[in-house]
């Protein structure tokens, strides 16, 4: 592990640079929380202006420090950041924290200020978090660190928690007591000038106190960096993102029907989906999910049964194991007949099972037990209403202390007082649901981790071409499809005096296509006229086309001849560069109703073959071709061939910007024939 970043969680010395005898000030809440939470290590205040705070003696400067500081916490004002950074540089500290605020979220001076932050730090090969962030906190027992100014007592987990928001980080820490979140690492990394979640999530990887890592993010650092890092496996531990942003409006440079169709929210879903990481939707299944990994035996399917003593809960249960594309186990006769000697006779032995509110917590062991033991179990929701006859924690308590290699997901709706009574006197402490939805979620999350996919690692070497920006001549095109076996449909590239006299030496039918480069998309400019099938129609439709043309204020500079092919289907299939995670391939119906249709599927172009298979079972022009509902399923070889090729394509030219086939003609016997083909550089 890299020391300076290991310094940020396991330091023995912290030098507080800004440390403050005002109480409600940042400097003194900091150094607070530092002395109350316990830190194990050497505390060093740095103040001017007093002799000690808190009980522990102030330095005049930091220069003054004697011995090593393994990590620096600055909150001094915005004009004394520069020498208070320069010092600790000169004292060879590696492992800085910059509180203050007042860098690139404030606007060009301030970013300006920050980049030349950020070279000073880099030059003397020193780590920054921050700016504008409030801290770390490491709960291990030999650290025992809150270095933030929030008050709060964190209990140990083996969760790390990253949040590029201090109001999110601070609004979880305050919600603590409440909510029982434990974790073993806390960071707020405010601006991320440097340290970004790319550094800490290979350094949570080696960390073996840690298995569960969480992050808020409103961006992301370099997508493509975390993407590599999940193909080499420098990442296997459970990753759960909560992103923020989903409203994003979306690439708006992209010309492209694929661009169009790109937004930068669907691009975070597809590429998180496709390696494995969770996507939550908020902080409660963040943590909930996180919970799940830590005290749960991993689900081993999705066959779940449900217990319960009351109808509405239970309701609500089976509607979120729907949603989740998890099912009600179908429990064996044997399982019901023991069911049956246990629960009341106007119950249920069905699945669900449901005890009536009488149901105690003897019955609820057994049952809990015998549902255990069914094969078509693979996990178990306990639902528990407190009546006013069976109180809640005996009932929860005996659960808990169920043995067993399946996971018992208890949600429970007691009694105010129960949740005091539980934080003090559980033997366990096993995280409880409040919502009767929840646990579905978990389990969903937690078997998609599980049946992660092993990424394929595609041998690619980086193309240097000579292209001018903007989009391909069809000569170029050609030339750059054919180093990927890629072969567009045979074609003829005229000026508009020619079209008398190749009219009468051509077979018909053809597809004439009005070619300018203020035209981007020739449907729009009524530049595209099929089935032509003879000279008279060439010459007649030649003449509409021009006039098309010229109504928009735009002359035809070439037209292109191709033959017309009746094929079964029309195809999209498109590529571009995301800003967060590079290149990108877009699967799915083509036509000129593209954007109207809207059945496309984008994925990574670090494809493997499942990933192609998930673009044919995920679009409804896929499912088609592989012949749903007793349709004649069309050979697909040939299409898979050429997504590979494109992806290969797409990783190997950095510049190319976005491309576009658009139709693909696609036949019975599984031939493609690329008619439209559009290539963007940057």
């Amino acid at each position: 592990m890299s020391k300076s970043i290991e310094n940020f969680f396991y330091p023995k010395s912290i030098c507080i640079a800004g440390a403050s005898s005002k109480e409600k000030s940042i400097g003194y809440e900091l150094l607070r929380s530092i002395k109350n939470y316990g830190f194990t290590g050497k505390i060093l205040p740095v103040n001017p202006k007093a002799e000690s705070i808190l009980g522990y003696k102030c330095f005049k400067s930091i220069n003054d420090i004697k011995g090593q500081i393994d990590l620096a916490l600055v909150v001094v004002p915005k004009f004394a950041i520069d020498d208070t950074i320069k010092s600790l540089l000169v004292k060879k500290v590696r492992s800085i924290v910059l509180v203050t605020a007042g860098f690139k979220e404030v606007g060009k001076q301030g970013a300006d200020d920050e980049k030349k932050l950020l070279e000073l730090i880099r030059k003397n090969k020193a780590r920054l978090i921050g700016p504008n962030c409030m801290g770390v906190i490491s709960t291990f027992d030999d650290i025992k660190l809150n270095a933030t100014f929030v008050a709060e007592k964190p209990e140990k987990g083996k969760t790390a928690f990253l949040s590029q928001s201090g109001a999110i980080g601070a609004a979880v820490l305050n919600s603590l007591r409440e909510t029982d979140i434990k974790f073993g690492h806390f960071v707020s990394v405010g601006n991320k000038a440097d340290i970004s979640e790319n550094d800490l999530l290979p350094f949570w990887e080696k960390d073996n106190r840690i298995k569960i890592i969480t992050l808020y993010l409103e961006s992301f650092s370099s997508g493509e960096e975390l993407i590599n890092m999940i193909i080499y496996q420098k990442i296997k531990k459970p990753v759960i993102i909560l992103k923020a942003g989903r409203s994003s409006a979306g690439i708006k440079a992209a010309l492209s029907h694929t661009g169009a169709l790109g937004s930068s929210d669907s691009v975070v879903d597809a590429v998180l989906d496709q390696f494995g990481i969770i996507r939550v939707d908020d902080l409660n299944e963040l943590f909930n999910t996180s919970k799940g990994f830590e005290n749960f035996t991993m689900p081993l399917g999705k066959r779940i049964a449900v217990v319960t003593n009351a109808g509405g809960p239970a309701i609500l249960t089976v509607d979120s194991l729907e949603k989740e594309n998890l099912i009600l186990s179908n429990l064996s006769e044997n399982t019901k007949n023991k069911l049956r000697k246990i629960a009341p006779p106007q119950g249920s032995v069905n699945n669900p099972v449901d005890l009536l509110p009488g149901g105690t917590k003897e019955q609820y062991r057994k049952v809990n037990e015998i549902l255990c033991e069914d094969k078509n179990v693979d996990a178990i929701i306990s639902i528990f209403v407190e009546p006013v006859m069976v109180p809640a924690f005996p009932v929860i308590e005996e659960i808990n202390s169920i043995k067993s290699k399946k996971p018992i997901f208890q949600v429970v709706m007691p009694l105010p007082e129960f949740w005091n009574e539980y934080r003090i006197n559980s033997k366990t402490k096993t995280p409880l649901f409040k919502n009767s939805e929840d646990p579905a979620k978990v389990i969903s999350n937690m078997l998609f981790y599980s049946n992660r996919k092993k990424i394929e690692v595609k041998s690619i070497k980086h193309i240097s071409s000579s292209y001018s920006k903007g989009f391909l001549s069809l000569s170029q095109t050609k030339k750059l499809l054919k180093k990927y076996n890629i072969q567009l449909k045979k074609d003829q590239l005229i000026t508009p005096n020619e079209i008398k006299n190749v009219a009468g030496k051509i077979k018909y039918p053809i597809v004439l296509k009005g070619i300018s480069n203020k035209a981007v998309h020739k449907t729009e400019f009524k530049g595209v006229i099929v089935n032509i099938k003879n000279e008279n129609e060439l010459i007649t439709t030649s003449k509409e086309i021009i006039k098309n043309f010229k109504n928009k204020k735009i002359d035809v500079e070439k037209f292109l001849i191709q033959p017309f092919i009746e094929a079964q289907h029309e195809l999209l299939i498109g590529g571009f560069r995301d800003p967060a995670f590079g290149p990108m391939i877009m699967f799915g119906s083509g036509g000129k109703y593209v954007e109207v249709y809207k059945d496309t599927c984008i994925k990574s172009a670090y494809l493997s073959e499942k990933d192609i298979d998930d673009f044919i079972n995920k679009t409804q022009i896929g499912q088609i071709l592989n012949g749903i509902r007793g349709a004649k399923k069309i050979k697909l070889n040939k299409l898979y061939s050429l997504i590979n090729s494109v992806s290969l394509m797409m990783l190997e030219n950095p510049n190319i910007s976005e491309f576009d086939f658009n139709p693909v003609l696609i036949k019975n016997d599984g031939s493609l024939h690329l008619v439209d083909v559009r290539i963007k550089i940057n």
